[in-house]
């Protein structure tokens, strides 16, 4: 399961993802090896939080695989059973923080533990490598129960932020004059929050954000000036179902537009249903987002 470095990783192809997807496939990969070298005694867990399983970011997925199976693949050289447990979060000042624990109670009976403290200090000086264009570095840590962790961070850079390859600058999008909007923004995470504002900054538009569906028709009750929705599917509190309905009996006339990391049929006859007037996929993009909402914004002006 050894990989050396490959040096094609230095020049990177950053697409959005999803985080939770990506380290899925870790985990199926990395049991398949353990299985076909009958490494029966190591369990492999992989624990995210469940807020964060359709958190999407722009970066690298390459390079995300290849620490962990890197990481993954040291802990299994050193060691024949034990669980290993590896998993993400939300880190502090915008940073995604990833973690890999090693037990203190995992049995080291391979022949190569003695280089084991050179072939760490080798794999996390591997690691800052990966990372160096990520915004990210490495380390490992002990906990006072003996407990070893291998972490590494990045930074967290929203999905749509994609960059022309040959000038690195952002591809132009011609923004429609929207200052006298008040665009009411709905999702319980708060880096898809962010993604939207950015989205609409540059229309001028008023955006107002909340975390929840009752939130969102508390805010419509309450602000006559919201002239447009933008509802994010499963939230706590009230979902993005219920929401639609309430708002739509306060206004009919108001356009929801329904965000979902679920597309297809099923999702949008649901949302048909829920009286939601467009339907967009996650990830999302930027230009179809500004589209639609044009596009709903000149017909409602119509039927005034």
């Amino acid at each position: 399961m050894y990989l050396a470095y490959p040096r094609h990783l230095n020049r990177g192809v950053k697409k959005d993802f999803y985080i939770y997807k990506c380290l899925r496939e870790i985990h199926r990969l990395c049991q398949e090896e353990l299985l076909d070298k009958h490494y029966g005694e190591i369990l492999l867990i992989l624990n995210t939080p469940g807020s964060l399983e359709h958190f999407m970011v722009h970066t690298d997925p390459d390079k995300i695989r290849f620490i962990f199976n890197r990481i993954l693949e040291h802990i299994m050289r050193y060691a024949r059973r034990g669980s290993i447990e590896f998993g993400y979060k939300l880190g502090k000042e915008d940073k995604l923080s990833f973690y890999v624990y090693e037990p203190s109670g995992m049995s080291t009976e391979s022949v190569h533990s003695g280089k084991k403290p050179e072939a760490e200090a080798t794999l996390l000086s591997e690691i800052d490598e990966v990372l160096s264009g990520l915004g990210g570095r490495a380390w490992t840590e002990r906990s006072i129960t003996g407990d070893k962790a291998f972490r590494f961070t990045l930074d967290i850079i929203p999905p749509g932020h994609r960059r022309n390859e040959d000038t690195n600058k952002p591809q132009p999008i011609s923004y429609p004059d929207w200052k006298r909007k008040t665009i009411l923004v709905v999702d319980d995470v708060r880096t898809n929050l962010l993604l939207l504002e950015g989205f609409l900054i540059p229309t001028k538009a008023r955006v107002i954000s909340v975390n929840n569906g009752l939130k969102a028709v508390n805010a419509v009750k309450k602000d006559p000036s919201i002239n447009f929705v933008l509802m994010d599917v499963r939230m706590p509190v009230l979902d993005g179902y219920e929401a639609t309905r309430r708002i739509k009996r306060i206004k009919p006339w108001l356009p929801v537009v329904a965000i979902s990391a679920y597309p297809g049929s099923a999702e949008s006859e649901k949302w048909k249903q829920a009286g939601c007037d467009a339907f967009l996929g996650k990830p999302l993009n930027s230009s179809e987002l500004i589209l639609t909402i044009e596009g709903l914004f000149k017909k409602v002006s119509m039927k005034a």
